[in-house]
């Protein structure tokens, strides 16, 4: 089973939130190969087509198998699905591609951080919002602008939320302070790079908000509070395959690990309990991105198009155990699925313009802190 994250492996210093889709969705870099002869038009079989590269594993899978065949029903267009992986490198080789004109994919999914990323390279192709009438059902905050148009539409979210071996943590907790608690030395594994998740589990629960992050001062303030964690802390991880193992070989006895991939792993019958704290989980999502290079416009605009209407949406949800995007009224979920994809409390959002401002500093100041 691959260990490459689902925003991209060992996150380097200054990629922001751990790479997103590995473990159950690991992908490797050789699964998307960023050669040369990769062409933009991409046509094989004949009729319309479209590549589409996701996060590898179990999410490219249930992709493939249960939503994209409904597309190609409703549209005729063909997908031609591939495993990507994410991360700085795999951003900077298409940034490399595409500038060459070879894009090996029509439509990708990127991190927050690489879409700022990609659109500063100018990587990504805007979208004419007219022709995706969906568009009404995601809120605004999962779209991405900027001067010349609309750059990015949310695809998939995915919760960070406190995971635990029930027979080793007991009763379960409601709060985030637990991973504070002076009777958990050792216990925990967390989410270990220096702009990932634990900021904003710490502003969240001691301070008042991932907003204070904005500022060097709140930054520093933030860090400081983290220092309390390190006696409880036994594996800071950046791989979330590093963490699985962890929690199935008892390693550790929980911690902070994405709840989609937490609760496949409790469906395959590893002894975990998902917990949303009542501060709340924290939320991060990819969003569907269109590189400059790829020249099927038509085909990427009814693709998002399709993939924000309510089914597609709910199979998101019941195939993935991902929170759907689009407003949730518009969603018909059964009481099991809503459990598992929705936070019985305001989610946490990820201070996107911190990292923004201050992804070096906060890199830095957490490597500082855990080598202290």
């Amino acid at each position: 089973m691959g260990t490459t994250d689902r925003r991209g492996g060992k996150a380097p210093s200054g990629q922001g939130l751990i790479g997103r889709r590995g473990l159950l969705l690991g992908a490797s870099a050789a699964g998307l190969a960023l050669a040369a002869g990769c062409s933009g038009s991409g046509d094989a079989g004949g009729g319309r087509s479209l590549r589409v590269s996701s996060y590898g594993g179990n999410f490219e899978q249930a992709l493939r198998d249960h939503i994209y065949p409904l597309f190609t029903e409703a549209t005729g267009i063909r997908v031609e699905s591939m495993p990507q992986p994410a991360g700085l490198q795999f951003l900077l080789q298409l940034i490399e591609a595409n500038k060459a004109g070879q894009t090996p994919m029509d439509l990708c999914i990127s991190a927050p951080v690489d879409v700022m990323r990609g659109n500063a390279a100018g990587l990504w192709r805007t979208y004419d919002a007219d022709r995706i009438p969906n568009l009404a059902n995601l809120p605004d905050s999962y779209l991405t602008r900027r001067p010349d148009g609309l750059a990015a539409v949310g695809a998939v979210g995915w919760y960070f939320t406190m995971v635990t071996n029930p027979q080793a943590i007991s009763p379960t907790p409601a709060s985030w302070t637990e991973l504070w608690a002076p009777g958990r030395r050792n216990a925990w594994g967390l989410a270990g790079t220096g702009a990932g998740p634990m900021y904003e589990v710490t502003a969240a629960t001691y301070f008042d908000g991932p907003e204070m992050l904005n500022t060097e001062a709140g930054i520093r303030a933030c860090v400081a509070k983290m220092a309390g964690l390190k006696p409880n802390t036994r594996l800071w991880w950046e791989s979330e395959g590093t963490m699985q193992t962890a929690l199935e070989n008892g390693e550790v006895q929980g911690g902070v690990y994405f709840a989609d991939v937490a609760e496949t792993l409790i469906q395959s019958g590893a002894n975990l309990e998902v917990v949303f704290p009542r501060e709340g989980p924290v939320i991060d999502f990819g969003s569907w991105c269109h590189p400059s290079a790829s020249t099927k416009t038509e085909e990427a605009h009814e693709f998002i198009n399709f993939m924000l209407t309510p089914q597609a949406q709910n199979l998101i949800a019941s195939r993935m155990n991902a929170p759907p995007l689009i407003r949730p009224e518009l969603l018909t979920l059964d009481d099991t699925v809503r459990a598992k994809v929705t936070s019985p409390t305001t989610p946490i959002a990820t201070n996107l313009e911190a990292r923004r401002l201050h992804m070096d500093l906060m890199v830095q100041e957490f490597s500082q802190m855990l080598a202290s």
